[in-house]
């Protein structure tokens, strides 16, 4: 796993090599230059002229350095200087002065001061805009002229670059109002939190890192709480099977899903469990829904409960299921089954009970778990998978509240309730009991529709009844899911594969994994 890290911590890194270190901060501020440099330089061929937009602090010292670096490779390169020469931080000006310099005796190298917009208009002839405005300390709205200047940067047509952290940015929550909209930011000691998350995600470009040239010892005392996910942590997570293993004991999945309404997604989980390595899947449906998905099922047993008359999943069909649910090592419940009134008292009541041995609780079944019900039940053996809007729901705060703080939310949740908390999106959250964060940032916009979800929670059912460990299955399951939708790029236009594909190619993303470990 890659760890991420505050920005508080981040900051203290500079004075641990500075005061423990005695490395002067233009040493640090040189080193940094030099790794933004080359990762320009890797990644954008045929550059005619670059511009810079730089800020008072060591945010536009860095990008000072890196404009001096590429007036030496004889690159044509403009730079725009926020603020006066005495607003500027001490390695800050000291970089400024070396450039205005070189500037007065180079004709490849024009500096100017912003006085208005029409002083960022003068970079539009640049193939390269580098934003070294304000850096990872940024917290909050955007105040003018950087909220104009962003926007008016983001009208500009180039291969735009962010230093350390896109402006306009909050680097630990990955919110912003405005944000500079990056294809590369080259982040500095390590990487932030918020630029994975939020508005990082879908701003931020490919991210690199480029340590500042004084090595990990400071991060060695450090305990983080957030992680990127990695192949390694999914090789781990696949079932390995015994030669002595038979269909029951390599896994028993009861699917209590779908509804007359809604078989669709009652049959897509209930196979997907069998295809993430399962060796039972049974799924329970009402009476009157069997037809239309029996014959589509032919590895899943389908178990009915009520009449021909009945259409959804009540009081009674639990009575009927409470032999299946203690005989299952998971059982998965939530997808197609409905909101009806009788079925939201009977979830509750299945949760109630505690009758069953691990639980993974999604779609219409997370209906039934509002604010004022989630006081009174036991989620310890559960593993939950709302998506933004389902978790709002949940927890009585709205979208837009959470999407400011994510990671506090879903920690508090995961936390209070001792559960596993999979909160669906781009990216994807895991959150364990203990608090810690796992971010999966693999898969693709072709996800976004009907069925994916359902294929996701039958994949955690199925790891979870061979490997019984909450945490482990549900980072493998949402990861293998993800990356089998990525794997189906090399076969479909992105808007063009369903669910049942990402089902159908799980295998392909287990091999993948199997094969680049080993």
């Amino acid at each position: 796993m890659i760890p991420l890290y505050n920005t508080s911590q981040i900051r203290n890194l500079d004075s641990f090599a500075i005061r423990r270190l005695s490395v002067p901060g233009i040493v640090l501020m040189e080193n940094a230059a030099l790794g933004i440099y080359h990762s320009i330089l890797e990644r954008v061929e045929n550059i005619n002229c670059l511009g810079f937009v730089c800020g008072k602090g060591n945010n536009g010292g860095d990008g000072y350095a890196v404009a001096r670096h590429f007036s030496n490779a004889g690159f044509e390169v403009k730079v725009v200087c926020l603020g006066s020469e005495n607003d500027l931080s001490e390695d800050c000006r000291t970089n400024f002065n070396i450039l205005k310099n070189l500037s007065s005796q180079r004709k490849n190298l024009k500096v100017k001061s912003y006085k208005s917009v029409k002083d960022i208009n003068w970079l539009r002839g640049c193939n390269v805009i580098v934003d070294a405005i304000l850096g990872s300390g940024f917290t909050g709205e955007l105040k003018e002229p950087y909220s104009t200047i962003v926007e008016s940067l983001n009208n500009i047509t180039a291969f735009k670059c962010a230093i350390d952290v896109p402006t306009g940015l909050n680097a630990d929550t990955g919110f912003g109002e405005i944000v500079f909209n990056s294809d590369l930011t080259i982040t500095l000691g390590e990487f932030k939190k918020g630029l994975f998350i939020g508005d990082g995600y879908e701003f931020c470009g490919e991210v690199v890192l480029k340590e500042i040239g004084i090595g990990r010892d400071y991060f060695d005392n450090i305990n983080p709480d957030t992680y990127l996910t990695e192949p390694e942590d999914v090789y781990s997570s696949l079932p390995r099977r015994k030669k002595s293993v038979h269909k029951y004991s390599a896994g028993k999945v009861l699917s209590i899903a779908g509804s007359y309404k809604y078989p669709g997604a009652a049959a897509l989980t209930s196979q997907s469990a069998l295809v993430s390595g399962a060796g039972a899947s049974i799924l329970a449906i009402p009476e009157s829904t069997k037809k239309l998905i029996h014959k589509n099922l032919l590895e899943v047993v389908v178990e009915s409960y009520g009449n021909k008359k009945s259409k959804y999943f009540d009081a009674e069909a639990l009575k009927t299921l409470q032999q299946k649910i203690k005989w299952a090592d998971v059982v998965a419940v939530g997808p197609g089954l409905g909101r009806e009134v009788d079925t939201i008292k009977a979830v509750q009541q299945f949760m109630l009970d505690q009758k069953f041995k691990f639980a993974v609780i999604d779609a219409d079944a997370l209906f039934a778990l509002d604010k004022v019900f989630l006081e009174k039940v036991n989620l310890k053996n559960c593993i939950l998978t709302p998506h933004l809007g389902e978790f709002s729901q949940m927890i009585g705060v709205e979208s837009g509240m959470i999407e400011k703080d994510i990671l506090s939310y879903g920690r508090d949740f995961a936390t209070k309730n001792e559960c596993i908390l999979v909160l669906k999106g781009a990216p994807t959250f895991i959150f364990n009991s203990d608090g810690e964060a796992f971010i999966n940032t693999v898969g693709n916009s072709g996800m976004a529709k009907f069925g994916s979800g359902d294929v996701l929670t039958g994949i955690i059912a199925g790891l979870l009844s061979q490997n019984k460990n909450p945490e482990n299955d549900a980072i493998a399951g949402v990861y293998l899911h993800s990356l089998s939708a990525d794997l189906l790029l090399n076969e479909k236009p992105i808007s063009n594969y369903l669910a049942s594909d990402i089902m159908n190619n799980y295998p392909s993303a287990v091999k993948f994994i199997e094969e680049s470990i080993v």
